[in-house]
């Protein structure tokens, strides 16, 4: 795994890269940073490029941070940074509040091939209906931040949904193996591995 930085923006910018093949850009949530994908999963993907984000809030992240002035801004930073590393067509893979910030890159109809979240938060404030790409939502059956709602909002936007059992909020970091398979067999599902 390489640390790197770029400026994005006028604003410093890390991310962690590992690997080759399809490009994959992790995002992290609110209390969290990029290191936490490579210290679960991160490089359990072979044959993907991942790209693990720092996004510019929580205290953990070490990108310089920024309070937004919309909803969407996070969103647009993440294409900000996507296009800066000259990423073409990712598959995107956010929690809790990286996961609404990749539902919102995908309701912006950002280049994209699917989607997939864990735990997001604020999902019945976003159009998903503007979705044009496959996307999956993964709970833990102990999350305790992300309620209900914005299950059923996915699902009634038509999207898969699964649970993992004995899972919290960050049910990537609680169950990576759980995590990883379901997250392949997605993309087998969609013909993108």
């Amino acid at each position: 795994m390489d640390e790197n930085w770029i400026y994005v923006n006028g604003r410093s910018v890390r991310y962690l890269v590992h690997g080759d093949g399809k490009p994959m850009v992790m995002v992290h949530g609110f209390s969290f940073s990029a290191d936490d994908w490579f210290n679960c999963c991160g490089n359990d993907f072979p044959g993907f490029r991942i790209y693990a984000v720092d996004m510019p809030y929580g205290p953990k992240s070490r990108s310089e941070h920024f309070t937004p002035r919309n909803d969407d801004d996070y969103a647009n930073h993440l294409y900000a940074v996507i296009r800066a590393l000259n990423i073409e067509n990712p598959i995107l893979i956010g929690a809790s509040l990286g996961g609404e910030t990749v539902l919102r890159y995908l309701a912006l109809n950002y280049p994209a091939i699917a989607g997939i979240v864990v735990g997001p938060v604020r999902v019945p404030y976003i159009n998903l209906s503007r979705i044009r790409v496959p996307v999956m939502g993964i709970w833990g059956s102990n999350d305790r931040v992300s309620g209900r709602e914005n299950m059923e909002a996915m699902r009634r936007a038509g999207f898969r949904v699964e649970i993992i059992e004995g899972a919290d909020h960050p049910a990537y970091l609680s169950k990576p193996g759980e995590f990883v398979r379901l997250v392949l067999d997605f993309l087998r599902s969609i013909n993108v591995i």
